[in-house]
């Protein structure tokens, strides 16, 4: 079937996580856009949505031979825009943007910029300079100890601290370490992480909630701004909210626009601050793409993704019949259960209560279960030729009894280890598993 030129063709990376397939509902319901997926298999999340048009698997983004793939899938489907929504594709794209084709956009910042904003000293060295608040650090105090064979003066230190990598390794590699007897054990299990260089740490700033502020630049001038309170996240001490309302503080959108102002900022980017004791703000980290929870953003009005497109590609600007919402708050139901059912001192029943109560929307598409009810990719880490082939004939079955004609329409090539491979048939690509796919939406 030939391509449909009147629709721009958006590539969306990082199938495997379920805020891809909020990126492509919203790019398909704003945009009547072409959606090519992205992910490590035919049982990627967003491959089994209704609003994925295209199918490509890749290996994942963090290993080696990705940025290659995906040059393959761009050359091969020649999408107008670019989509990174994971921190390794971001960095493969980041690697590979004098390669794109002049007609392919992609909205990233500058790489000096993504350098800083991926290094959390340097985000401090940064906000320091700026007067905007960060957690005390103790990191140099730490390496001094380590290099002087770790004598008992860890003990003087400030506990509770909070351990953290240096720079965004695509998954979350944080601890809280209550007392001093265990923090040893812990920095050297953060150390230990795959590809973890260095860990900082932090005076720890009480409470589960984290404060953010995301912001859409078109050249280092913000477009659009939207901020959010994490009421609850996984894990529990901050990382991807499964319950999440909007918020509003002219303190924390202040200092993320004055930050990232400073770095010529352009795409999206999540700005995220602690609220101290005191009532101030402690800026955490600078996030440099689209956020896991970015479904309540998007659907509350604040339409990062189908603005940007519309900018990248010179589409006319949506005339929109009602401002974005004021208040929403929203629960990711999967995400929350997925962490406690493998989490060992977690509760699926106190999960359940969580999501039930209060009540908010959920972060669930019922005309597109197909793809939301589909287990993480950690979960099916293999699948075998045979059962691939089966569940291909049965997805297509089920598409068709549902009505759904786009589904039907969907092609799915991999991206394989060699460029004939985007014409091959579906399950042949390597399934490896992303590290952002253990932890739905990261």
């Amino acid at each position: 079937m030939g391509r449909d030129r009147s629709r721009p063709t958006v590539m969306v990376l990082d199938g495997d996580n379920d805020n891809a397939i909020q990126v492509a509902t919203e790019l398909s319901e704003d945009l009547d856009a072409e959606v090519v997926g992205v992910g490590t298999s035919n049982w990627s999340r967003l491959l089994r949505s209704r609003y994925c048009d295209v199918g490509v698997t890749t290996v994942p983004a963090s290993e080696p031979g990705y940025a290659d793939q995906l040059l393959d899938a761009v050359e091969a489907h020649r999408p107008d825009l670019l989509i990174p929504v994971g921190y390794h594709s971001v960095a493969a794209v980041d690697g590979i943007r004098d390669d794109l084709p002049d007609a392919v956009e992609c909205w990233l910042p500058p790489s000096d910029s993504l350098d800083v904003a991926v290094d959390k000293v340097a985000t401090a060295e940064l906000a320091a300079e700026l007067d905007v608040g960060t957690p005390t650090s103790f990191t140099d105090r730490v390496a001094a100890l380590d290099e002087r064979g770790r004598p008992g003066e860890i003990g003087s230190l400030p506990f509770p601290l909070f351990l953290k990598a240096r720079h965004e390794c695509g998954k979350n590699v944080t601890a809280e370490v209550e007392r001093p007897g265990a923090f040893w054990a812990t920095y050297d299990d953060l150390v230990g992480e795959r590809g973890v260089q260095e860990v900082i740490v932090q005076e720890c700033i009480p409470g589960e909630r984290t404060y953010a502020c995301g912001l859409l630049y078109d050249d280092g001038a913000p477009q659009l701004l939207f901020a959010h309170e994490e009421l609850r996240s996984v894990p529990r001490e901050g990382g991807s909210g499964t319950r999440v309302r909007l918020f509003r503080d002219p303190r924390i959108e202040t200092a993320a626009i004055r930050l990232l102002d400073s770095l010529d900022w352009h795409g999206p980017a999540l700005v995220e601050f602690k609220r101290c004791a005191d009532g101030s703000y402690a800026l955490m980290e600078i996030n440099p793409k689209l956020w896991a929870s970015y479904a309540l953003a998007s659907q509350a009005g604040y339409r990062f993704v189908s603005t940007c497109a519309r900018r990248a590609l010179g589409l006319d600007e949506e005339r929109r019949s009602h401002p974005p919402d004021a208040t929403a708050e929203m629960v990711f139901p999967l995400r929350e259960l997925y962490y406690a059912a493998r989490t060992d001192d977690e509760s699926l029943l106190r999960s359940a209560a969580a999501i039930c109560w209060p009540p908010a929307r959920l972060d669930l598409n019922l005309r597109d279960l197909g793809a939301w009810l589909t287990p993480p990719a950690a979960v099916v880490e293999t699948v075998d030729t045979a059962t691939a082939s089966q569940s291909s004939v049965g997805t297509s079955a089920q598409n068709a009894a549902n009505g759904d004609s786009r589904a039907d329409e969907t092609d799915r090539r991999p991206a394989g280890t060699e460029p004939t491979n985007v014409d091959s048939p579906p399950g042949d690509a390597d399934e490896g598993i992303a590290d952002e796919a253990d932890l739905p939406g990261d």
